[in-house]
C-alpha cells in the first residue's frame, strides 16, 4: 500500500483489491482540450464543456440505474475526472454508489491546471478506494523504457479498468483509433463489453437542438435513452 502525494489517502496495489467487475462501469475520454467549441467559435467553448458534463452524467447515471453500482475512473484531466465528480455527487443521495479511482502511478497529476489538482484531491478525499496499476512509487511516463518510465502505463491503467468492468462509457470521436481511449474502446470490444460512446459531433447537435441555455440543454438530455441490459 502506497499513500497519495496529494491528500496523503491510501492507495493499494491491484494485488490487494477485489472489484465486482459485473456490476461495475470504467469511464475513458477526451481530455478538455481535444473539445471542440460549438460551431468553432471560441467564446462556445464553455457551453460546449457544460453540455459535454451533462451528457456524461446522463450516460452514467442511466447504466448506474440500472444496477451498475462501482465506477472506475482513471482520474485524468477531463472526462476522467468529470465522471469521479459526478458520482460524488449522486452519492450523496444514491448511497449504493461507489467510486474507485485507479491511477497509472503515483505522480500522474503532475502537469495538471491548478483547478484540476483541487478537483483530484476533492476526489481522492471522497472515494471509495484509490488503486495504482504501477507497484514502483518513482515510476513515472515515458516514451522509453527505463528502470524508472514505462512508455505503457496508460495503457495497463486504461486495460485494468475494463478488465475489472462490464460496460464502458467513452467520450471521444472514434475517427480517431490510434490515441489511448480508441485502444481502450478496441479492447473492451474484443471482450465483449457494452460500450457506449458519444463524442463532439454528438455535442454539437445536442446544442443544435436545445440552444446554449443550459436549463433547455438540460430538458433535452432528459429525452436520451440507451439500452442498458441489467448486471
Amino acid at each position: 500500500m502506497f499513500y497519495s502525494e496529494l491528500t496523503g489517502m491510501p492507495v493499494y496495489h491491484t494485488d490487494e483489491v477485489c472489484i465486482r467487475k459485473e456490476t461495475a462501469v470504467c469511464v475513458t475520454g477526451h481530455r478538455t482540450k481535444s473539445i471542440k467549441p460549438y460551431r468553432d467559435n471560441p467564446e462556445n467553448f464553455g457551453i460546449t464543456c457544460y453540455a459535454a458534463k451533462l451528457m456524461l452524467d446522463r450516460y452514467i447515471s442511466i447504466v448506474m440505474k440500472k444496477g451498475y453500482t462501482t465506477l472506475l475512473s482513471g482520474l485524468a484531466e477531463g472526462t476522467d475526472l468529470w465522471a469521479a465528480e459526478r458520482v460524488l455527487f449522486h452519492k450523496r443521495y444514491e448511497k449504493e454508489r461507489r467510486l474507485i479511482g485507479v491511477m497509472p502511478y503515483m505522480s500522474h497529476f503532475n502537469g495538471f491546471k491548478a483547478n484540476n489538482i483541487e478537483l483530484l484531491r476533492l476526489v481522492e478525499r471522497h472515494a471509495d478506494m484509490l488503486v495504482t496499476t504501477c507497484n514502483n512509487v518513482n515510476m513515472t511516463y515515458g516514451r522509453k523504457q527505463t528502470p524508472l518510465t514505462d512508455p505503457t502505463i496508460y495503457k495497463k491503467r486504461n486495460y485494468y479498468m475494463v478488465d475489472n468492468s462490464a460496460v464502458v462509457i467513452a467520450f471521444y470521436n472514434e475517427s480517431n483509433p490510434r490515441s489511448g481511449t480508441g485502444q481502450t474502446v478496441r479492447y473492451a470490444r474484443q471482450l465483449g463489453h457494452l460500450v457506449l460512446c458519444f463524442d463532439n459531433d454528438d455535442i454539437h447537435r445536442l446544442l443544435d437542438r436545445a440552444g446554449l441555455d443550459k436549463m433547455a440543454i438540460y430538458n433535452e438530455l432528459k429525452k436520451l435513452k440507451l439500452n442498458v441490459p441489467k448486471p
